[in-house]
């Protein structure tokens, strides 16, 4: 009996023992799935807050490639919302808000200018650069919107690019423009430059030091609030002695005025070699950026054999 009995005791405290543990099991697995529940709702919201700057960075990014002026001409570090109405994105002022899976959420981005150094690269102080924007994408979620996300991006007014590409000026003189493409006319030259040729080049009649000069057509982008030009590049060859020199002029109106410009001044010149690409510049009173109507006038000269010039090219983004 004795033995019974204490065989009776150890089975009760082994169940005591088993119901504690139990009670703290349940207590850890009820505090771990707590817990698991606030991460997973965490990384949710966090996940639904990164859907929803992408979002509004995309709808951006898809107005700057239709125009550039979308963005460039708004207030700087303002805050703009942006919505879709008949299937064309708006933006407006003031902050977006909304829920998403019982989240509110408020939305808004900002726009800020941006500077490059000598070196051309982006920097705290330099030239405003006219082609390039600063956008960030702020958001703030959770209830009394104690959480928050940013995102910061440079757009760049590269995409989209368009060339006024002349490779034929077999078609003479006295076409002034506005014109969208060059065609193979050209405004006026000295009786010094050959056009006629049968591959429609244009070289020096008599080739000489004192210089010949033609001036294109007005060229017209289109682009009413004005055009980023990036380049400048001709083709062709320099031959023994031979020099080629280019200045644009450019301006938001068809009259003018048409003052030509190297990369500095009206004192100066553009002298690429063929085939390489010079770029036009950002800033000061030499720069094309934000003008609708740009035109180039070439001078040639040499000292032995005639330069010969096959293609003008000029790169510009909408």
């Amino acid at each position: 009996m004795n033995i019974i009995k204490k065989s009776r005791g150890q089975s009760l405290v082994e169940i005591l023992v088993a119901v504690a543990i139990g009670v703290v099991l349940i207590g850890s697995s009820s505090f771990l799935i707590g817990v698991s529940l606030r991460s997973y709702n965490s990384i949710r919201q966090h996940l639904q807050a990164n859907t929803l700057i992408r979002e509004e960075a995309e709808a951006i990014q898809a107005l700057v490639r239709n125009n550039w002026h979308s963005i460039y001409g708004l207030n700087k570090e303002t805050d703009y919302q942006i919505s879709l109405s008949e299937s064309t994105w708006v933006i407006s002022t003031g902050q977006e808000t909304g829920v998403v899976n019982d989240v509110p959420y408020k939305r808004y981005f900002q726009v800020y200018n941006v500077s490059r150094d000598v070196s051309g690269n982006i920097s705290e102080s330099g030239d405003n650069d006219p082609n390039s924007q600063k956008i960030t994408i702020f958001l703030d979620y959770n209830n009394n919107y104690i959480n928050s996300s940013s995102v910061s991006f440079y757009l760049i007014r590269s995409t989209n690019n368009q060339t006024f590409h002349q490779t034929d000026w077999s078609e003479g003189s006295g076409q002034a423009g506005p014109i969208p493409n060059p065609g193979s006319f050209f405004a006026s030259a000295d009786s010094n430059i050959n056009y006629a040729s049968t591959t429609g080049s244009i070289y020096m009649t008599t080739p000489e030091s004192t210089p010949a000069e033609l001036i294109s057509s007005i060229l017209d982008t289109g682009i009413v609030n004005g055009a980023g030009f990036n380049s400048l590049l001709w083709q062709g060859s320099l031959n023994t002695g031979g020099s080629v020199k280019f200045q644009i002029a450019f301006s938001n109106s068809v009259s003018g005025p048409w003052n030509y410009y190297g990369p500095t001044s009206t004192e100066d010149w553009y002298q690429p070699n063929p085939n390489i690409s010079t770029s036009f510049p950002i800033s000061g009173s030499a720069s094309p950026q934000n003008n609708r109507y740009i035109r180039y006038k070439v001078q040639l000269s040499t000292s032995n054999t005639s330069p010969q010039i096959d293609d003008i090219i000029i790169n510009w983004s909408p």
